[in-house]
């Protein structure tokens, strides 16, 4: 079997498939790796050292298959432009936070009057920042 039992359409959905799949067994042996936290988050990864390295051995499985789809079905590598991830991922979150202001937070029930006072200049402080990123990955200098 090569490419050409696939037309473009069905070889790129096959190729975007194999890429998602590849990415998410990242994030798991990431998750296995070093279970990432943040000031505002944590993550607890809580298998036992079996179930922990059956997962492995399933990851490395599934990576030997997408190499062998790829090799196969002479799939196409995705490439990525990091500078259109930073900027697209700032542009997510500019509207979220966007989102925060407290004319907004009104849908979510009544709003502290002192909210007004307190939240908008953090808000404009965090926004300003992703913008300032946002344009700074957009010159790419």
């Amino acid at each position: 079997m090569s490419n050409m039992s696939l037309n473009p359409s069905q070889r790129n959905a096959l190729a975007t498939t194999m890429l998602y799949l590849e990415r998410a067994l990242d994030e798991v042996e990431r998750l296995l790796d070093s279970p990432p936290a943040g000031i505002t988050y944590t993550t607890e990864v809580d298998f036992s050292p079996t179930t922990i390295q059956q997962i492995r051995e399933q990851c490395r499985d599934m990576r030997r298959q997408i190499t062998e789809m790829v090799a196969v079905f002479e799939l196409p590598p995705h490439h990525q432009n990091g500078r259109r991830v930073i900027v697209a991922e700032m542009s997510i979150i500019w509207t979220y936070l966007e989102d925060m202001r407290p004319s907004k937070l009104r849908r979510y029930g009544a709003v502290d009057p002192a909210l007004s006072e307190t939240l908008p200049p953090r808000l404009e402080r965090l926004i300003a920042s992703v913008r300032a990123v946002q344009t700074l990955a957009s010159r790419g200098e």
